[in-house]
């Protein structure tokens, strides 16, 4: 895989990731966990791929979420 494709699917994840590193009120604590449970998943993957340490699940998470934060550009 030439760098900088990998280079580009790892930004494509890190930006994904920001969408769940929200601020919300204190109250809502059940929203923040979950959306940092996703957060670390995110960043988990981004290490993996990052270090060649990927599963075929792995992969199919990342194609998967590539595959839908790019569908309207197809």
């Amino acid at each position: 895989m030439t760098a900088e494709y990998k280079s580009w699917i790892i930004t494509e994840l890190e930006n994904w990731a920001e969408t769940f590193n929200n601020n919300y009120p204190d109250h809502m604590e059940e929203i923040i966990e979950e959306e940092n449970k996703g957060y670390d998943l995110i960043h988990s993957l981004i290490n993996k791929f990052s270090n060649d340490e990927c599963s075929k699940a792995d992969y199919e998470t990342i194609l998967f979420h590539i595959w839908q934060i790019n569908h309207k550009l197809i």
